[in-house]
């Protein structure tokens, strides 16, 4: 791990759960997103985050949340299921360990 990914992991631990994030949040108060990947691609999911950080914006924490937590996720989630050269390295490597 690099000390980048570290500190921005190390960040949500300031988090005091006051849940300001999850109130102003749209994809969270209108359908009932739960933390999975699959979840987070379905059509319920991270997608529906259009990246307006006013989650960030009332923490009171300071936490960046959108830049931290949320575009990470997206990532993952389009890393996981939209990738092609990812396909393919996981296939790859499942041949190889054979």
């Amino acid at each position: 791990m690099q000390q980048e990914d570290i500190d921005r992991v190390q960040e949500f631990r300031k988090c005091i759960e006051c849940f300001l994030c999850q109130d102003v949040c749209h994809v969270l108060r209108d359908h009932q997103t739960e933390d999975r990947i699959e979840e987070l691609r379905s059509t319920q999911g991270i997608g529906y985050c259009n990246i307006t950080k006013c989650c960030t914006k009332v923490c009171p924490e300071s936490i960046q949340i959108t830049d931290n937590g949320i575009i990470p996720l997206k990532e993952r989630v389009v890393d996981e299921f939209y990738d092609p050269l990812g396909w393919f390295w996981k296939g790859l490597k499942r041949l190889l360990n054979r």
